[in-house]
């Protein structure tokens, strides 16, 4: 007599979805974006602690009128950048704790499309130069959500590659 064909809706039906729900917590609980900033309130960078591997100490920092804290490290050579055109960038984004939620190599971009803290903290770098940004959410990315949490301060370290 014939085997008959198992009908099973045990383990190896749910296996898939198991493994992948598993996969989601643990994926979340690693990627922590949470910067225990109100949500209604826009930051403020010189209140703030930010993880220790970023190396900001915002008091040796340099503020633009508007509020964005910057720090130069090599400072490139030739016509400095001024107005909001096509730039091309090298860069990494942060949360204040030390999460990366961005990061290009060789991008072009044009400035005009890009957060008011970025348009503001490139100006004056030459090609070749690095800069730490921190920018308050208020010149970043406000209270939208997203890949950010909302009124999030934002740290770049960037390269202005070239301003083509």
């Amino acid at each position: 007599m014939p085997a008959s064909p198992r009908v099973s809706l045990g383990w190896r039906s749910i296996r898939r979805p198991l493994v992948a729900l598993v996969a989601a917590i643990a994926l979340t609980s690693c990627l922590n974006l949470n910067v225990d900033q109100p949500a209604d309130q826009p930051s403020d960078p010189a209140t703030e602690t930010f993880d220790p591997s970023l190396n900001i100490n915002i008091s040796t920092m340099q503020r633009t009128p508007s509020g964005v804290y910057y720090k130069d490290g090599p400072l490139g050579s030739g016509t400095p950048l001024t107005g909001l055109g096509t730039v091309v960038v090298t860069f990494v984004a942060y949360l204040k704790n030390a999460v990366v939620f961005q990061q290009g190599v060789g991008v072009q971009t044009t400035l005009a499309n890009e957060i008011l803290g970025l348009r503001e903290g490139l100006q004056g770098m030459r090609p070749g130069g690095e800069r730490l940004l921190v920018i308050p959410s208020a010149l970043a990315f406000g209270s939208s959500s997203g890949s950010v949490p909302p009124n999030s301060t934002v740290i770049y370290d960037i390269i202005l590659v070239s301003i083509p």
